[in-house]
C-alpha cells in the first residue's frame, strides 16, 4: 500500500484527547494515539509518531494536543539540559508551555485512519506493539523494590 506524505507547518492543534500509546526504546520512537469516540464525533484513530527520539518529557494523557516547534528560548533551555549532540533533531513542544511536555526528535509524523482500535499501529506497521493479555499469568514480583529517600528541606 502506497502512502502519501504531505508536508505541513506547525503549530498543529489536534483538538482531541491524545494519550501515550508506546515508547519503542530500541527504535527511538514515541507513539501517541487519539482513540476513536463516535459519541464525540471522532470516527478515526489519530497517531502521532516521533522518530529518532533523543530526549522527552511527556504526559500519559492530553485532553487536547497542540504540537509546535520550541521557541528559541525554549530550545536553548533544552540544549542546556540535553547536552548530547542533536545532529538533525528538533525540539517539539506538546502544548502551550514547555512544562506540558517536549520531544527532541529527528522527525514527527501524524495521520488518521478508520482502522479499528485493535490494530497495532498504522504508522509503525513493521513493529508489533505489545498488548496486555489478561489470560497470561502475572510476572513474579521483584524481590526488592528501591525507593529514594524523601528529601527534607
Amino acid at each position: 500500500m502506497a502512502q502519501q506524505v504531505d508536508l505541513t507547518h506547525l503549530p498543529m492543534d489536534f483538538g482531541r484527547p491524545v494519550e501515550l500509546f508506546a515508547y519503542i526504546i530500541g527504535h527511538s520512537q514515541l507513539l501517541l494515539r487519539g482513540r476513536q469516540d463516535d459519541e464525540q464525533g471522532l470516527s478515526t484513530t489519530l497517531e502521532v509518531l516521533f522518530k529518532d527520539v533523543s530526549a522527552l518529557s511527556v504526559r500519559a494523557y492530553y485532553p487536547s494536543l497542540t504540537l509546535r516547534d520550541a521557541s528559541g528560548e525554549e530550545e536553548a533551555e533544552l540544549r542546556e539540559a540535553v547536552p548530547d549532540p542533536w545532529c538533525d533533531a528538533r525540539a517539539f513542544v506538546l502544548g502551550e508551555r514547555l512544562l506540558g511536555g517536549f520531544v527532541v526528535a529527528g522527525a514527527v509524523y501524524w495521520g488518521e485512519s478508520s482502522a479499528p482500535e485493535t490494530y497495532s499501529s498504522f504508522l509503525v506497521p513493521e513493529y508489533e506493539l505489545p498488548r496486555l493479555d489478561m489470560d497470561q499469568p502475572r510476572p513474579t514480583e521483584p524481590r526488592t523494590i528501591f525507593k529514594p529517600y524523601p528529601r527534607h528541606r
